[in-house]
């Protein structure tokens, strides 16, 4: 299923509905997942109201039969940092095209990091709107690549020592 469908089944569901009617000034500005071998997928959705610094998630199947709700004020972001609402006429590629991509770039260029957890992430960042999708490998290091979630390009791919220091 498309991700846009899953958000569309949440916004078509009552919970949300009652939520929206008092948080109309909230955007869109995430879709989690975190993919792992024989475990459903979950979707974590994610909505940002600026003014009043607040992040609601809603956790949630691809068919929405339940829905779990969420909120906090301590949003992960510096200080500076604004967070952009996704712009939804812009993805283009879903999770699992853009997860494709990353596993033949990870089998070509990284083959000895076998990922053993995949975290996607569907956000607006300066690069641009993109597939933020990590690999927890066999190796201990993550390897981060970020794809283009209109064009299906990876603009970004970085490997990381999990336990690395920095000097």
């Amino acid at each position: 299923m498309k991700v846009l469908d899953v958000v569309t089944k949440l916004r078509e569901s009552p919970k949300f509905k009652a939520w929206q009617s008092k948080n109309k000034q909230a955007k869109l500005v995430h879709i989690f997942l975190m993919l792992e071998p024989n475990q459903p997928v979950m979707y974590d959705i994610g909505f940002y109201d600026a003014k009043k610094e607040l992040m609601t998630s809603f956790v949630l199947d691809e068919e929405a039969k339940s829905i779990e709700t969420s909120e906090s004020k301590d949003v992960f972001k510096q200080e500076d940092d604004i967070i952009k609402p996704l712009e939804e006429a812009k993805i283009k590629v879903c999770f699992t095209e853009a997860c494709k991509t990353c596993r033949e770039l990870q089998q070509s260029k990284y083959k000895q990091h076998t990922p053993m957890k995949e975290i996607v992430i569907l956000q607006n960042l300066p690069i641009g709107q993109v597939w933020n999708i990590t690999y927890i490998t066999s190796t201990m290091q993550t390897l981060n690549m970020k794809v283009d979630a209109e064009t299906g390009k990876i603009l970004e791919e970085k490997l990381h020592q999990i336990f690395g220091f920095d000097k």
